[in-house]
């Protein structure tokens, strides 16, 4: 099936490659500065003690991202230009973030209950509008990059914005160890960066011309959402990869505990939180040339298969760092090799699962497919709630042995999927 749009010229396909490459270097950029992996759980270690908590900066960052998609679909199926519902929820993003940070500023040290009760809903409010552009995100992508060129389009967004990210790590050492900028200015300031890079991201895309594409016709939301059951079971192929990816996805249930394992255990610097971020961007930039050329040359299932497989190393090297947490200079090494592929593996899964999708779904319901699959990939959010109980009541050591468990069933499920690619790709 082809993605690109037969409406769209030549020059403006060149002009979306380009921007659309610029929008995902600046964006992440911006992700880094408040990256949920390391910044965002020691920030709100910093507020409270509770791994609940720290668990649930995970979960509203999956969720957010997440479960709006299915609704967004139901609102696009009907309409033909999908930049509209990009721009809206690119100013709530903007929005949460502007309100959040002077609040933060002024709560953080007096009143932190209340200043973690605002970031969660200020982060919260910025998930899940971003959620809500996911499809609209996805679809111009398909319909104005070619697909033999999607697998190149997402490596050098993230692999030129990876490089921009391994030098925030360096900048965000240095604002967190910087006396000036005492807790919470130091984050503050990260979080004002954040915005500062994606303001002008979402710029560049909104700015794409959007061909129109083909529709369905308008239906209530509640029949809609009764009608997905049926295209689940109707349609093998997209019914495998959602088990797959949610298999998979639910090794994340540690994704937060990595850094504060590093933290609390082997007493790990705040600032050398910047230091984990570099090492994990630098793992990005590695590995994405190696991810478009599964994706472009042997097809989407086998970046699927590599990304999953590293899914399930990232917990057992930290379950193994944990044997070694007497000797904290070797578990600190060990936890380097966590940290290094673990933005790669988000990065590889989403080229992967969006060009297996573009393969499968037909145009008019592409917007429906990509909104169903990350909707019921939505019910990983969660488990890293799970993951902050389990921590509380037992040990990081058990935590990280689920998730390997996980890793490996979810890498058998992604290895059972057959063998799909879009027409037009080499």
């Amino acid at each position: 099936m082809a993605n690109t749009s037969p409406n769209l010229k030549p020059a403006d396909a060149r002009s979306a490659y380009r921007r659309g490459i610029a929008n995902g270097i600046l964006f992440f950029i911006g992700v880094a500065f408040a990256d949920p992996i390391t910044v965002l759980p020691t920030f709100v270690a910093r507020l409270t003690d509770s791994e609940v908590a720290i668990g649930l900066i995970s979960a509203l960052g999956i969720s957010g991202w997440l479960m709006p998609q299915l609704f967004a679909a139901s609102y696009l199926r009907s309409r033909p230009y999908k930049r509209p519902l990009y721009v809206q929820a690119a100013f709530l993003r903007g929005f949460s973030l502007l309100l959040t940070i002077p609040l933060v500023w002024l709560l953080a040290r007096d009143r932190p209950a209340v200043a973690l009760l605002v970031f969660l809903l200020g982060y919260a409010l910025y998930s899940f509008a971003g959620g809500a552009s996911g499809p609209a995100f996805l679809d111009i992508v398909a319909k104005t990059i070619p697909p033999n060129r999607i697998g190149a389009f997402f490596g050098h967004r993230q692999f030129w914005g990876g490089l921009g990210a391994i030098g925030c790590g360096f900048l965000i050492r240095l604002i967190l160890s910087a006396e000036a900028l005492a807790f919470p200015a130091g984050y503050c300031l990260l979080f004002a960066l954040a915005l500062i890079s994606s303001a002008p991201a979402w710029v560049l895309f909104a700015s794409i011309h959007e061909p129109p594409g083909k529709v369905e016709p308008a239906q209530p939301l509640l029949r809609f959402l009764r009608s997905t059951p049926a295209i689940v079971r109707s349609h093998r192929d997209f019914r495998l990869l959602l088990i797959s990816r949610i298999l998979a996805g639910s090794a994340g249930i540690a994704l937060p505990f990595y850094i504060i394992y590093c933290r609390k255990v082997l007493a790990v610097p705040e600032a050398d939180v910047g230091t984990y971020l570099s090492i994990q961007m630098a793992g990005t930039v590695a590995l994405i040339p190696l991810w478009a050329y599964l994706n472009d040359r042997r097809g989407p299932r086998s970046l699927l298969i590599a990304t999953t497989a590293l899914g399930l190393a990232v917990p057992s090297l930290a379950l193994l760092a944990t044997f070694f947490a007497a000797s904290p200079a070797v578990a600190r090494v060990l936890f380097g090799a966590v940290f290094l592929p673990l933005a790669a593996i988000g990065g590889g899964g989403l080229i992967g699962s969006t060009n297996y999708l573009f393969a499968i779904a037909p145009e008019e319901r592409r917007a429906v497919y990509i909104g169903i699959q990350n909707t019921m990939f939505a019910t990983t959010a969660f488990l890293p709630l799970l993951g902050g109980l389990l921590v509380a009541l037992t040990s990081f050591r058990v935590l990280f042995l689920l998730a390997a468990a996980l890793g490996l069933v979810g890498l058998i499920a992604t290895i059972v999927l057959p063998n799909r690619r879009a027409e037009g790709a080499a």
